[in-house]
């Protein structure tokens, strides 16, 4: 009986022996996986960056556009200026108050 349980106790520390280096070995890969995750992040970020700008540098394109006489962006031309006007109007109104 002492032979059984023995032998049932070896199996069970074999057993507790695996789980404890199969838990390192996920640890691991969690850490790996978070640091592809904030490699990927920074990447996004970045690309989000470079997207912006590259927005900005369409407007500004579309706008010199229009300022060169295309009557295709004369409508948007109009708008950026109007837009442009309130935005100045809001700011003197606030240096007023």
């Amino acid at each position: 009986m002492t032979n059984d349980i023995l032998s049932k106790l070896e199996q069970l520390e074999k057993k507790i022996q695996k789980l404890i280096v199969e838990n390192f070995e996920y640890k691991e890969k969690i850490a790996n996986f978070e640091k592809l995750i904030k490699e990927q992040m920074d990447q996004l970020q970045a690309c989000e960056a470079e997207n912006s700008l590259l927005q900005h540098q369409i407007d500004q394109l579309k706008l010199g556009k229009a300022f060169a006489g295309n009557e295709e962006n004369n409508e948007e031309a109009k708008r950026k200026i109007d837009s442009l006007i309130k935005e100045i109007n809001l700011c003197i109104a606030a240096l007023k108050d």
